[in-house]
This record gives C-alpha cells, sequence and structure tokens, in this order.
C-alpha cells in the first residue's frame, strides 16, 4: 500500500495538473503554469553549491560538492514544452551530495518556439563537451528528459563518442508513435497525465517531424554499445509501457537493464522527496551510480568508445515493488 503522502499528492496531482485540453496554445499555457510553478520544498541539501552557467552554449545550473569526483547530466522533464530548474535541487542535490558530484542542469530549448530536434540538439551539445572531460559522467532525467536522455545516448553511439558511467531515465515519455497499449489502459489510473495530454504535448514537439525516428521515440532505437541503464516507472502511469518496451529493447542488445517499477505512485515520483517511497528508490538509483561509477574506477578503464559493448556483462534486473 502507497504511504499517507502518497495517498494525499496524488489527488492533489489530479485536481491541479490533470486535462484533456485539445487546444494546443491552451495546453503549453496549462502546462507551464503548473510545471512552472513551486508546488514543492525544492532545497538544496547543505555542502552542496548552485551557480549559474554554460555547457556548449547552453544554458543551466550547476549543482555541485566542493571537489567533484563524477559528472552528472541531468535532463528535466516538462513534456517538452515546460519545466522549472529549481524544481529539481532536492533531487539533484541529494545526487549531487550522495556522489561527491557535481550536475548540470541543462535548460535546452523548449516547444513550440523550438520544436523537436532543438532539445535533442541541446542535450546532446552538453553531452559532447562533457563527454571529453575528465571526470567520469553519468546522464540521468525524467519524463520527457528520460527520453532526452535515451536519445543522446543514441546519438552519442551513431556518432562514436565515448559512451557514459551509465544513464537512469525516471519515467521515461519513450515512444511518440502512440502506439503503446498503456496510453489507454492507465489513462483513469494516472493521476497526473491523460493520453489526450501526451498526444498533445507530442504533437507541438514534433510539428510534422516522423515520430517513428529513434531521436524521437528511443522505444525504436538499436540499443547496442550503450551503457547500462536503470528505469523507473509506475504501474499505473500512461507512460508504463515505454520504459518497459525501453528496457526489452536495451535487454536483447545485450545492455545490463535495472527496472524499478512501483504500484500506486504517480508519474516521476523518486523526483517528490516529500514521498517516503520516492527516498527509498533514491536511495536505489544512488546505489546504482555509485556501483558503476566503483565498477569505472577499480577498472582504471577511459571512456569507452560508442559500440563497445563487451566490456559489460548483459544483464537484467527487474524489481517489482508493492
Amino acid at each position: 500500500m502507497a504511504s499517507l503522502p502518497a495517498r494525499i499528492i496524488k489527488p492533489l496531482f489530479r485536481a491541479i495538473m490533470k486535462r484533456d485540453i485539445q487546444d494546443p496554445d491552451h495546453l503549453v499555457r496549462h502546462l507551464r503554469m503548473v510545471m512552472n510553478a513551486p508546488l514543492m520544498p525544492s532545497v538544496i541539501p547543505r555542502g552542496v553549491s548552485l551557480r549559474h552557467g554554460r555547457v556548449a552554449d547552453v544554458p543551466g545550473q550547476w549543482l555541485s560538492t566542493a571537489h567533484p569526483a563524477a559528472t552528472i547530466l541531468f535532463l528535466h522533464g516538462g513534456a517538452f514544452v515546460g519545466g522549472r530548474l529549481d524544481t529539481y535541487h532536492h533531487f539533484c542535490g541529494t545526487l549531487t551530495k550522495a556522489l561527491n558530484a557535481r550536475i548540470f542542469l541543462a535548460d535546452y530549448r523548449l516547444a513550440p518556439e523550438h520544436p523537436f530536434p532543438a532539445a535533442t540538439d541541446d542535450a546532446f551539445a552538453a553531452y559532447s563537451e562533457l563527454i571529453e572531460e575528465s571526470l567520469p559522467l553519468i546522464v540521468a532525467g525524467d519524463s520527457a528528459g528520460g527520453n532526452l536522455t535515451l536519445a543522446t545516448l543514441l546519438r552519442a553511439r551513431d556518432e562514436q563518442l565515448s559512451m557514459p558511467v551509465c544513464a537512469v531515465a525516471i519515467s521515461p515519455g519513450a515512444d511518440a508513435t502512440g502506439e503503446l497499449m498503456s496510453r489507454d489502459a492507465n489513462n483513469e489510473s494516472d493521476p497526473m497525465l491523460s493520453r489526450v495530454m501526451i498526444d498533445g504535448a507530442v504533437r507541438i514537439y514534433l510539428q510534422g517531424a516522423d515520430p517513428f525516428h529513434p531521436y524521437a521515440s528511443p522505444t525504436r532505437g538499436d540499443y547496442r554499445g550503450l551503457p547500462p541503464l536503470m528505469l523507473t516507472v509506475s504501474e499505473e502511469e500512461c507512460l508504463r509501457d515505454d520504459a518497459y518496451v525501453v528496457a526489452e529493447q536495451a535487454r536483447h542488445a545485450g545492455v545490463p537493464v535495472t527496472l524499478l517499477s512501483r504500484q500506486d505512485m504517480p508519474h516521476i515520483w523518486p523526483i517528490f522527496l516529500l514521498l517516503p517511497e520516492a527516498r527509498q528508490d533514491t536511495r536505489k538509483i544512488i546505489r546504482f551510480m555509485q556501483s558503476r561509477l566503483d565498477n569505472r574506477r577499480h577498472n582504471d578503464l577511459p571512456n569507452h568508445r560508442a559500440g563497445s559493448g563487451d566490456l559489460h556483462t548483459p544483464s537484467t534486473t527487474q524489481e517489482a515493488v508493492a
């Protein structure tokens, strides 16, 4: 059974966010109003500094410890049309402190003013610069940022750049085709998103671009040569099947996959650290990242080139939490 805070927060999200809005301009205004508002406290942990900066001319914010030993590129959610970096200060600050890392929260360009592939170009540009630095790199993101995380890995592999240590996608919106069953099956149970909202946001983002392109729909990607992945997903959300399809694609490509699924949780629940389940699962995300960083340091491996999948032992771990 979900915790009391989770049982309280889900109807709150349903009342504030979930709408079946057909008009694209109205949908953009609604999503930006909700996603850009400080709905919950997001405090930066003690010992973590904040500064504004740019990576490859992409604006953003740096969260960092005094002497970081790793870098994380974090790509925020927001249906490709909104999102507030401050929302992620608590979650990303927790990762920063636990991993003795620095995190760049990329403020990538948004639709409809900047449709696909602007966001993917910004994410890839930031990645291309960070992967060349000396610190080991991790890529992570939630929802639309989970899509960008996976698309960035696929593009980096295609362009034969080095791969990061690992990647984490939290409730990724990884399919733009609209063909996955959970869009309809979980339309009522999802407390945050609806099929109408998702389809509308995808149209605003793509503006006629091919929804089957792997950089738009990472569910359609070839995952050979990619680093270990961790995916989290709620069993009641509309994007449930996105995570499962990505996990299956990656597993068949020989990529180690950790899939964490929970019942009775809202979309991207690990971000909301006021939830006991979020705190528990954030610790699992930290352990996943730390284990991969430890492996890299233990083996003293340089950033491996794209396509060197033999560096990993293929495996799949699935953890379902009631």
